[in-house]
């Protein structure tokens, strides 16, 4: 029994299949242990694969073959660094300023009222939002100096804007006073909905994800944890630039620093 999960078995329930009946006079020896090894066997398919294992397919076969016969070829990856901001465009309101260090982007407003700082990258990743063709964003927050009177815009979308707005077709997060938001937008209207999630200041490694369908939907990741899907006023548009930006609404400069970026799409 060491090689089955028995601490994870939760009762079951057996019984007949449909149109079999009960009968006295038939008597079949099943020993308990074999029992709690069958038991056992279905904890550990369940607990692995989930309750569906053959997934969106007709069966587990078609689902292996289908995963079998992927490649890493498959799709497009990018892999943004922060050796340096080289490709980028830079654009303050004050003092504000960013640089590169050692692999992260650290961004940094003035400390005027309304003061703002961005990047936005000089050209386009095209043909990223097709129908049905899935595609992921994540970014990652490594420092935070407050989480109060400031907001922050990690977005992919058409045209940033100096200083952006959020009506440009595209995909983010969108971040107010620490409080985590989901943002689309199809170039005429958008939805900005909350996560319910909040950030913390200080050092950390907080990874916020996007995996979009276009024409489908968009999920939002916190941590590998799903926090919101939102259907309406999904991107659009084919060419896409990265945009990062924070401003504060209180005469104090804030900080935030961010770690490496990742871009899959399947073709």
């Amino acid at each position: 029994m060491a090689d089955y999960p028995g601490a994870i078995y939760s009762p079951r329930t057996k019984t007949n299949r449909s149109g079999v009946v009960y009968d006295a006079a038939k008597e079949t020896v099943i020993f308990a242990e074999d029992i709690s090894k069958d038991d056992a066997e279905v904890v550990a398919i369940e607990t692995e694969l989930g309750l569906n294992p053959k997934g969106g397919y007709a069966s587990v076969v078609a689902r292996l073959n289908a995963l079998a016969a992927k490649s890493i070829f498959d799709k497009f990856l990018d892999l943004v660094h922060w050796v340096s901001i080289d490709g980028f465009y830079e654009d303050a309101q004050g003092f504000g300023y960013c640089q590169a260090i050692d692999g992260e982007l650290q961004i940094y407003t003035g400390s005027t009222l309304d003061d703002w700082n961005q990047i936005s990258s000089n050209g386009y990743y095209r043909k990223l939002f097709q129908a049905a063709k899935v595609m992921s964003i994540e970014f990652q927050i490594s420092n935070l100096s407050s989480i109060t009177t400031d907001t922050i815009r990690l977005y992919l979308v058409k045209d940033p804007g100096y200083p952006s707005v959020d009506t440009e077709n595209g995909i983010g997060f969108k971040i107010i006073n620490g409080l985590i938001y989901g943002y689309t937008c199809n170039g005429a209207a958008n939805t900005i909905t909350t996560t319910a999630t909040s950030l913390a200041t200080g050092a950390q490694q907080t990874r916020l994800r996007i995996v979009f369908t276009p024409g489908t939907d968009c999920k939002f990741y916190v941590n590998d944890v799903l926090k919101l899907t939102i259907t309406t006023t999904l991107a659009t548009d084919d060419a896409s630039m990265l945009y990062l930006a924070m401003s504060t609404q209180a005469a104090a400069g804030v900080t935030v620093s961010l770690g490496r970026i990742l871009i899959e799409k399947e073709y």
